[in-house]
C-alpha cells in the first residue's frame, strides 16, 4: 500500500458543508456482509440491499454485486468473516454529526487474484494502491483521523484499472480524549498492565453513563493486545493450530492492527505500538525482503530513537553493534592466537545455543519458529557437540530430532505433505543427518534413516525407459510424487533428500541402498557428459526430464528449467553443488572413479583461461565458465559454493589439486600451512557472535535467521572436517570431555597419521580423542609440550601405543592444564582391512524402559544395524555395576532391505529393591562396525509401587 503523502499523521478537514453545532457523541459502526449473516454486537448490519436512505441515515449509493465468506473463521474479529464485493466501485454514505472522527475501512476479498483499490472520503483521497490479499491475508484496514464539516460522509472504494473491490466493515468513531492517559515508560509491552487496563475500561463501561471515550479506547487497547499475542506466538505449532494462520500471516495481521494505533500519535500506546510495528517490519524483511518490499523499519526505528534516546535494543535494531560481555578463563599472554580466538568463539557460540535450549526449547523439541525453520539452526551446532562435547547442545539437537520424528509431520521418515525438495527434505535431513555424528552408532537414528530411504526406491525414483534411475519429480512427499509437467523432472537438489542415505550407506554399506544410490549417481554422470539443448559437455544440468531425459526439463533452455523457484536455475550453484557433493561421497563409499568425473570436469573448466568476453551469452561455454569462477548467484552468501566440494574430493583422493583459491579459511590452511589466513576467518565468525546477543536469541521471530556465519572454521579446527560436519563423514577426530576451555587445532590427518595442537585453559583433565580416518593398525600416540606452537614438542609428556580395529577408534589421554601441547599420531604397523560385510549389534538409551508396577521388569531392544547377520548374541543386565542376568539371541539378520531388524529383551527385576543404575550390554564372537554402541546405562527411579 502506498500512503498518500502526509496522510498518516495529518488531520484532514473536509469543508463541504456548513458545520452543524456540537461535537459528535456516538459511533457509527457498520458490519458489511451477506444478508442473513449475524452482525457483530454493537454494529449495524449492511447488506447489498441496504440502499442509501436519508431518513435511515446510511446506505449504498453504488451498491455491491455479491457477498462472500472468508476462509479465516478462526479470526477473533468477526468483522472479517464475510463481506461484499463489486466489479466496479463501491460508494457508501452515512449521515453523521459534524466533527473529528477516526474512520476505519476494512477492505479486501479472500480470492487469490489481487485487488488494487483506491479509497476516498468526500472526494478527498485516503489511500491508494491498497492491495489484498496481503500475503494470503484477505484484508487490510485503513484508519485515518478526519474532520467532517457537513452532516454526510461518502466513502468511495474504486479499483485501480479494471478489477474488483471488496469491503468487510466501516467505522466512524469520534475523536475523544483517552480515559487512560499514560502507560509505563519505555517501548516494551507490560502484559499485566495491558490486562489491567482492559479490565478497568470494561468496568468503566459496565458502570454506565457516557463512556464513549472508554469504549473507543478499549477497542484500540484490545487490538494492541491482539497484536502482541500474535507477535509472541512466533512459529509455535500450537499457535498455528489455534489461530488457523501461519506465522507470516500473523505477522501481517500484527501490522494491520498496529497501523491502526500509530494512525494517532496522541494515543497513549503510540510509542509501544510503533516499537512493536518496527520490530515486525524488521523480522519480516530479515526473513525475506520480498515479504515487505515497502518496509518502513528504518523510519520507524529512527523515530523511536528520538522517543527513547539511548534505548539499547533500538540501537541494535538500527544497526549499532553492542558487544555482549565475555570473560575468558584463558590467559591470552600464555596461549597462541588461534586458541584465544577459538576460545572466545566457542564460548559465545555456546552462550547462544544454551539460551535456545534452556530458555526457548519446548519438550517436543520446537524452538518457536516452526520445525522447518528450527532445524536450520542446527546447521552450526555441531562444533559445540563434536569439539567442546557440549551436552546441552547435544540434548537440544536430539530433542529437536526426536520431536520432529514424533510430531506427525513425517510419514515413513519424510514430510507427509507434497512440496518441492528444498522444503520437503529439510525436516528429516536437517535434523537427522547430524545424529550420525552427535550420537554415533545409535541404532534409533540409523533405523530412522533406513525407513526414510525406503522411499527412494519405492516412491521417489524409478528406472526410466532409458535404463537410468532418476527421481520422478522434484515435488514429492513420503507417499507420492507429482510426475506430470512441469514437475516431472529430476534436479540436483534432490540430493538433499538423500543426504541421510549417503551417511547410512557410508555407515553400513546396505546393499539395496548402495545399489540404488549408485544407479542414481551414474545417471547424473551420464547427463553431465551430454552436449544437448545448448548445454556444454561435462556440466551437470539443473533439471532432467524423467520420461525422456531431456536436458533442462520442459524448458527451451538448459540453464533455466523454469521451475517454481529461481534457486533451481543452474547459476544458483549452491544447490547444484549438493549433487557434486553426493557424487564425491559415492566415490568415498564405492571407490568408483566414475563418480569423480563431473567434479574434475568442472574444476578443469574453471582453470581454463577465458576469451575475455565480459558479457557472454547465457548458456554458452564461456558463460558457464565465468559463472563457475565467480560462484554464481550464491557467492554473496559466503564461501564459493564449490569450495567444500573440491575440499571433500581432495580429501577422499589424497590430492590437493582442486581446493585452491575456492576453499574456506581452514581448507586453505591445510594447503598452505598459513595460520594467518586461517585466523582471518575468525573475523566473520566473531562478527556473528560477538554483538547484539538479543537479536540472536530473545528478539528472534524466525529461527532460520539465526546464523553463526563462518562456523565451519570451528568444525575444521576441532575435527579436521572440510565443511560444517554434516555433508559427509570426512573427519580426523571428535572429542569427549573437552569443554569450551580446551582449544583444538587439527593441523593435518589422514588414514595413517595426524597432528593436533591443543591448549587447555583450565586444570588438567582426562579427554578422549575419537579417530575417524585412521585405518586399522597399531599406532604410536605422543603428547608433548609446545610452548612456541610450532608443532615440534619441547618435551614428550606421554607416549602410548594403541590398536585401531574399528572405523572409529577411541584414544584416551590426560591433557595437562594451562599450557599448549601437540599430539602426534603415526602408524607403526598396518592392520587387516575392515571386511566389507560386518554385523553391528547395538542398544540405545531410547530403547530401554522400566516397568515398576506389578512385576518389575526392564525392557530393551537389541538391534543389528550392520550389513551381515549377527549370531549368538549375549545380552547382559548389570545392576549398579554388577552383572545379574544374561540372555542369548541366536540370530539377528542384517537390514539389507532397509527394514530395521531388532528384537525385544525383558529382564525381571527384584521386587522392592531400589536400583540406582541399570546397564545393558550386547556382545558376540564376531567383528562389528563399532563397539561404541554395545553398552548403555540409564539412571533408574524407584518403582511406582514403592513409597
Amino acid at each position: 500500500m502506498r500512503l498518500v503523502a502526509g496522510l498518516l499523521l495529518f488531520t484532514w478537514c473536509f469543508p463541504l458543508f456548513a458545520a452543524a453545532g456540537g461535537e459528535p457523541d456516538r459511533n457509527y459502526l457498520f458490519d458489511i456482509g451477506k444478508a442473513g449473516a449475524a452482525a457483530r454486537p454493537g454494529y449495524v448490519k449492511v447488506t447489498p440491499e441496504t440502499v442509501y436512505d436519508r431518513t435511515r441515515g446510511y446506505g449504498w449509493l453504488v451498491p455491491p454485486s455479491a457477498g462472500f465468506d472468508t476462509l479465516y473463521a478462526k479470526l477473533p474479529d468477526t468483522l472479517f468473516r464475510d463481506g461484499l464485493t463489486a466489479s466496479r466501485e463501491l460508494v457508501f454514505r452515512v449521515r453523521l454529526k459534524p466533527g473529528s472522527y477516526f474512520v476505519s475501512i476494512m477492505v479486501g476479498y479472500p480470492g487469490s487474484e489481487p485487488l488494487r483499490m483506491k479509497l476516498s472520503l468526500n472526494g478527498r483521497p485516503l489511500a491508494d494502491s491498497v492491495v489484498t490479499p496481503w500475503y494470503r491475508l484477505s484484508y487490510q484496514t485503513i484508519r485515518r483521523k478526519v474532520r467532517i464539516a457537513g452532516d454526510e460522509a461518502t466513502v468511495r472504494i474504486s479499483p485501480e484499472g479494471n478489477g474488483n473491490v471488496g469491503i468487510y466493515a466501516l467505522e466512524f468513531r469520534p475523536v475523544t480524549p483517552p480515559h487512560v492517559t499514560a502507560f509505563s515508560p519505555g517501548p516494551e509491552t507490560d502484559t499485566a498492565e495491558i490486562l489491567r487496563t482492559i479490565g478497568g475500561l470494561e468496568g468503566k463501561i459496565q458502570a454506565g453513563g457516557n463512556n464513549l471515550a472508554a469504549v473507543n479506547q478499549l477497542d484500540m487497547v484490545r487490538k494492541y493486545r491482539q497484536a502482541c499475542d500474535y507477535y509472541e506466538m512466533g512459529g509455535w505449532s500450537w499457535a498455528t493450530r489455534r489461530t488457523g494462520m501461519n506465522q507470516i500471516q500473523r505477522m501481517y495481521a500484527v501490522i494491520d492492527l498496529l497501523n491502526q494505533l500509530v494512525a494517532d500519535p496522541e494515543d497513549p500506546l503510540y510509542g509501544k505500538a510503533l516499537y512493536l510495528l518496527a520490530k515486525t517490519h524488521f523480522w519480516l524483511v530479515k526473513e525475506d525482503r520480498m515479504l515487505l518490499p515497502d518496509s518502513r523499519e528504518k523510519a520507524y526505528f529512527d523515530q523511536l530513537a528520538s522517543l527513547y534516546p539511548g534505548h539499547e535494543l533500538i540501537r541494535m535494531y538500527r544497526g549499532e553493534q553492542l558487544e555482549t560481555p565475555f570473560v575468558s578463563d584463558l590467559d591470552p599472554g600464555n596461549a597462541p592466537r588461534w586458541a584465544v580466538l577459538q576460545n572466545e568463539a566457542m564460548n559465545r557460540m555456546q552462550q547462544v545455543i544454551h539460551w535456545w535450549v534452556k530458555h526457548r526449547q519446548a519438550a517436543n523439541g520446537e524452538l518457536g519458529g516452526k520445525y522447518g525453520d528450527d532445524v536450520e539452526m542446527l546447521r552450526w551446532w555441531l562444533p559445540a557437540i563434536l569439539g567442546a562435547d557440549d551436552e546441552t547442545a547435544r540434548s537440544g539437537y536430539t530433542r529437536l530430532a526426536d520431536g520432529i520424528w514424533n510430531s506427525g509431520a513425517l510419514v515413513r521418515g519424510y514430510d507427509k505433505k507434497v512440496d518441492d525438495v528444498e522444503h520437503s527434505a529439510e525436516l528429516f535431513r536437517d535434523s537427522h543427518t547430524g545424529m550420525f555424528l552427535a550420537r554415533y552408532g545409535d541404532p534409533v537414528y540409523l533405523e530412522r534413516a533406513m525407513i526414510s530411504m525406503q522411499n527412494f526406491g519405492s516412491v521417489w525414483s524409478a528406472v526410466n525407459a532409458h535404463g537410468h534411475r532418476h527421481f520422478k519429480s522434484y515435488y514429492f512427499s513420503a507417499t507420492e510424487t507429482w510426475d506430470g509437467p512441469p514437475y516431472g523432472v529430476d534436479v540436483p537438489l534432490n540430493a538433499r533428500a538423500l543426504l541421510p542415505g549417503l551417511w547410512l550407506a557410508w555407515y553400513n554399506r546396505t546393499p539395496r541402498l548402495t545399489r540404488e544410490l549408485s544407479e542414481w549417481a551414474s545417471a547424473w554422470v551420464e547427463d553431465a557428459r551430454k552436449q544437448e539443448n545448448g548445454k556444454p559437455a561435462g556440466v551437470i544440468p539443473p533439471a532432467v526430464c524423467f520420461e525422456n531425459e531431456r536436458i533442462g526439463g520442459y524448458a527451451p533452455q538448459w540453464y533455466d528449467p523454469e521451475l517454481r523457484y529461481e534457486y533451481y536455475q543452474w547459476d544458483h550453484l549452491g544447490h547444484v553443488a549438493e549433487l557434486y557433493n553426493h557424487l564425491s561421497g559415492m566415490y568415498g563409499i564405492t571407490r568408483d572413479s566414475l563418480f569423480l568425473q563431473p567434479v574434475k570436469q568442472v574444476a578443469a573448466l574453471m582453470k581454463e583461461p577465458g576469451p575475455g568476453n565480459p558479457n557472454p551469452q547465457p548458456g554458452t561455454l564461456e558463460w558457464t565458465r565465468q559463472t563457475l569462477v565467480r560462484g554464481g548467484e550464491d557467492q554473496p552468501a559466503g564461501a564459493h559454493p564449490f569450495g567444500n566440494v573440491f575440499a571433500l574430493t581432495d580429501r577422499l583422493t589424497g590430492n590437493t589439486s582442486l581446493t585452491g583459491q575456492y576453499g574456506s579459511p581452514y581448507n586453505r590452511y591445510l594447503l598452505t600451512g598459513d595460520t594467518e589466513k586461517l585466523l582471518e576467518g575468525f573475523e566473520r565468525l566473531l562478527e556473528s557472535l560477538r554483538y547484539n546477543f538479543p537479536l540472536m536469541t530473545s528478539e528472534v521471530r524466525f529461527t532460520d535467521r539465526v546464523y553463526a556465519r563462518g562456523s565451519e572454521l570451528l568444525t575444521g579446527m576441532y575435527t579436521g572436517h572440510f565443511g560444517r560436519g554434516f555433508e559427509y563423514p570426512s573427519l580426523v577426530a571428535t572429542w569427549k570431555n573437552t569443554g569450551p576451555n580446551v582449544a583444538v587445532f587439527v593441523r593435518r590427518g589422514d588414514d595413517t597419521s595426524a597432528c593436533i595442537s591443543l591448549y587447555n585453559a583450565g586444570p588438567a583433565r582426562e579427554v578422549t580423542m575419537y579417530t575417524w580416518m585412521l585405518a586399522p593398525g597399531e599406532y604410536e600416540i605422543t603428547l608433548g609440550t609446545d610452548a612456541n606452537d610450532d608443532t615440534v614438542p619441547e618435551k614428550i609428556q606421554d607416549r602410548q601405543t594403541v590398536k585401531i580395529t574399528e572405523r572409529v577408534g577411541a584414544v584416551p589421554f590426560r591433557l595437562p592444564g594451562k599450557q599448549g601441547v601437540v599430539v602426534h599420531v603415526r602408524r607403526l604397523r598396518q592392520g587387516a582391512a575392515l571386511p566389507y560385510k560386518l554385523a553391528d549389534v547395538a542398544v540405545s538409551a531410547g530403547g530401554i524402559r522400566q516397568n515398576g508396577a506389578g512385576k518389575p521388569e526392564v525392557y530393551c531392544s537389541v538391534h543389528n544395524i550392520g550389513n551381515a547377520p549377527a549370531k549368538e548374541i549375549t545380552v547382559r543386565l548389570l545392576v549398579d555395576g554388577k552383572e545379574e542376568q544374561r540372555q542369548e539371541i541366536a540370530l539377528l539378520e542384517a537390514p539389507d532391505d532397509l527394514v530395521p531388524r531388532n528384537l525385544p529383551v525383558a529382564f525381571p527385576l527384584v521386587s522392592g529393591r531400589r536400583n540406582r543404575q541399570l546397564t545393558i550390554t550386547v556382545s558376540g564372537n564376531f567383528r562389528e562396525i563399532t563397539s561404541l554402541n554395545n553398552t548403555v546405562t540409564i539412571d533408574t527411579v524407584p518403582p511406582t509401587n514403592q513409597p
